[in-house]
């Protein structure tokens, strides 16, 4: 049996690609070389039937797929580690030492793996451990840009939401421009706003409002990339990325409207932290989420994180990667889709209770300790979580989504079911949410949950154990912290089920005893046989019980 693959090789990593079909070419294409199909091809082995390649790979996650015959983008067979961004992409680590770590279901609280036993994560300030982020844009979501917002701030505090993300809200470029506004990432100049946004000066008015409610808010940065007209390709050309015939571009395919930046020149750092500065010292936003971090080199994290520390002590940086180094120095959430992802396998069968557990144990447990994750059930790239799930499963995965451990992101219209933003492509036309298809009970929910999460610690800094259950469908666990003790039942099927639970302290009458219920989404009743140890648990139900306080 073939061990896993990639693996350190005399000069880099080894991937090997093994297949008995005709093939005449295999390419290697991942966030190593921006994900270009059209090189590092691979070499054909002696025996005929494998194909193999060894790259000099810096440390890091790398998420890539094998390019057949320069068509077929497939996963690697040999590699069982397939990444939680829901595009199905393989995933390695490499470490500092040029090993190739691969994520296992041997990787668990008892089995810790290399980053979690030889690392800490960064602290970061209690605000964005007890944050829920709302990620937006002010053209979609509310008329009138920034005062359009200001107004809708009474919402996010009726929510619960602590903390906002706006996407990005500079000028876009005109070249090349893809609909009506563009790409809102095709940034034409780090400094500017979008006048149909409003003023600087409104800007500033809701930052102010939105702090005085108690509410924080984090800029997007489009980090690796300008618009190809950005005010700077012209004055100095030398900050950015060349062709081999010498025009600037950008080096990721499909991205014609976009100019590379050049990481290798020093002036180029020092004009974009700069301009980092100008939005934190001129409007107080409280952190970054850095676009596409995944292919930035990691000192230039690090240099972004330490200047920007120096203007404002609790300020966070967001990375757009699930890479356990962007942990040990300069960032302080990672992005998490496996809520997604796991949710959808279970509620299909694909996997067991016990197989929910072993995996989110191997994603907890690779990572460095005390590292937080920002988890999501749909984000910019990916569908809406109603279409994904279904409604009533989507009501059900909020559930876990929000109760688990990590920073929870909602995108916008998510939590009242709304349908017609498709991925962040929908913002390059006149788009706005429909809030006429408001679905109140599942804002009722979504707000349930979030207060109950921010007002009490044990959901944003406790433990939370996993209570195996009698029913393959449904998720149980408690989250604790100190005197606090909670008990979250999510029944991901679409069957109402009887429930008995693997713990001493759920036996007997406790789980009938509406003293000790919280929260049910189903009906009313407390339905259970001759054995009271046994919970009814109606069709994709959530119950919560305080277990003390």
């Amino acid at each position: 049996m073939l061990p896993n693959f990639p693996t350190k090789g005399p000069h880099g990593v080894r991937f090997v690609y093994f297949t008995h079909l005709e093939v005449n070419s295999v390419a290697l294409a991942g966030t190593f070389n921006n994900w270009n199909g059209d090189r590092n091809y691979m070499n054909k082995m002696e025996d005929g039937n494998g194909w193999e390649i060894e790259l000099a790979i810096p440390k890091g996650r790398h998420l890539y797929k094998f390019v057949v015959n320069g068509e077929a983008w497939i996963l690697d067979p040999l590699n069982p580690s397939v990444s939680e961004d829901g595009q199905n992409n393989s995933a390695i680590t490499v470490t500092e030492q040029g090993e190739v770590l691969i994520r296992t279901l041997e990787i668990s609280k008892e089995e810790p793996g290399y980053m979690f036993e030889n690392f800490t994560a960064i602290p970061s300030p209690e605000w964005l451990k007890k944050s829920v982020i709302y990620e937006l844009h002010l053209r979609g979501f509310t008329e009138n840009g920034f005062n359009g917002l200001t107004n809708k701030i009474d919402y996010f505090k009726k929510m619960g939401i602590n903390t906002l993300w706006l996407m990005p809200f500079n000028e876009v470029g005109l070249i090349g421009r893809l609909g009506e506004f563009g790409d809102p990432y095709a940034v034409k100049d780090f400094y500017s706003m979008d006048p149909s946004f409003g003023t600087k000066e409104d800007l500033l008015s809701f930052i102010r409002k939105a702090h005085d409610s108690g509410i924080r808010v984090i800029m997007d940065w489009v980090l690796n990339r300008t618009s190809v007209d950005h005010v700077m390709t012209g004055s100095h050309p030398e900050y950015f990325t060349r062709n081999e015939q010498g025009e600037i571009y950008y080096d990721v395919p499909n991205r014609a409207y976009f100019a590379g930046l050049d990481f290798n020149n020093r002036e180029m750092r020092k004009y974009v932290i700069e301009a980092m500065k100008y939005w934190i010292v001129q409007f107080d936003f409280d952190g970054i989420r850095l676009d596409d971090s995944d292919i930035t080199p990691y000192d230039f994290l690090t240099e972004i994180k330490h200047a920007l520390q120096e203007v404002k002590t609790d300020l966070i940086l967001i990375s757009q990667s699930y890479d356990e180094y962007h942990h040990i120095e300069s960032c302080d959430l990672t992005y998490d889709g496996s809520p997604r992802i796991l949710i959808r396998d279970m509620a299909d069968g694909t996997i067991t209770q016990n197989d929910f557990i072993a995996i989110y144990n191997s994603h907890k447990y690779s990572f460095p300790r005390n590292a937080l994750r920002m988890k999501w059930l749909e984000e910019k790239e990916r569908s809406r979580a109603s279409d994904y799930f279904g409604e009533k499963l989507a009501k059900a995965a909020a559930s876990i989504f929000l109760t688990l451990e990590g920073v929870p992101f909602i995108m916008m219209g998510q939590e009242f079911n709304e349908t017609t933003l498709e991925t962040w492509t929908s913002l390059f036309d006149e788009y706005r949410l429909n809030w006429d298809q408001f679905d109140a009970e599942m804002f009722e929910h979504y707000k349930f949950l979030i207060h109950l999460r921010t007002n009490n610690p044990a959901f944003w800094k406790g433990e939370l154990t996993f209570i195996r259950n009698s029913e393959e469908l449904v998720l149980s666990y408690l989250r604790q912290y100190e005197g606090s003790e909670y008990l979250v039942v999510v029944n991901l099927s679409n069957d109402s089920l009887f429930v008995s639970f693997d713990h001493d302290t759920l036996a007997g009458e406790f789980i009938n005893d509406r003293v000790n219920l919280i929260y049910r989404t189903g009906r009313d009743n407390l339905s259970y046989v001759n054995d009271s140890s046994k919970q009814w648990i109606n069709s994709y139900e959530t119950i919560i019980y305080r277990i003390s306080n």
